[in-house]
């Protein structure tokens, strides 16, 4: 009987070392498949940078203008330090390009800006700041 209380001490003796080691982190990696084990801060990193909180609205003054006019684009930032640079930008062989207009954002996150349409056509636009960028307006140029 003396062994088998023995055997019994030494496997709860095991077994809770192995608890620590497992609520320590040590061991609970080295068991679990690496892609099992979630890296959290790499999740929390990423998680931060995918929800950026930026947003820019946009609004065209004419929905149809005549070519060589000029159209004024505005709207709001939110999330934008105020005094940022907004570029306008537009669709050119399924591309967006950017524009030689640009603007800085004002006191509440408030633009405007002037763009001048030369080319006749549809012609997409929209207003960015590195990589966030407003939904598209498209303005006629006749």
């Amino acid at each position: 009987m003396g062994t088998t209380k023995k055997a019994y001490h030494l496997r709860t003796a095991v077994i809770g070392a192995a608890c620590a080691a497992l609520l320590a982190g040590g061991a609970g990696t080295a068991i679990a498949a690496p892609s099992a084990v979630p890296d959290l801060h790499t999740a929390t990193v990423a998680a931060a940078t995918a929800t950026s909180h930026e947003s820019i609205s946009v609004k065209a003054s004419a929905k149809s203008i005549k070519a060589g006019e000029t159209v004024t684009l505005s709207g709001r930032t939110k999330g934008i330090k105020t005094d940022s640079k907004l570029t306008v930008q537009h669709m050119n062989k399924d591309k967006w390009t950017t524009l030689h207009a640009n603007t800085k954002t004002k006191h509440g996150g408030y633009y405007s800006v002037k763009v001048k349409l030369s080319k006749k056509g549809k012609e997409k636009l929209r207003v960015a700041h590195g990589k966030t960028h407003s939904s598209t307006v498209t303005v006629m140029v006749h």
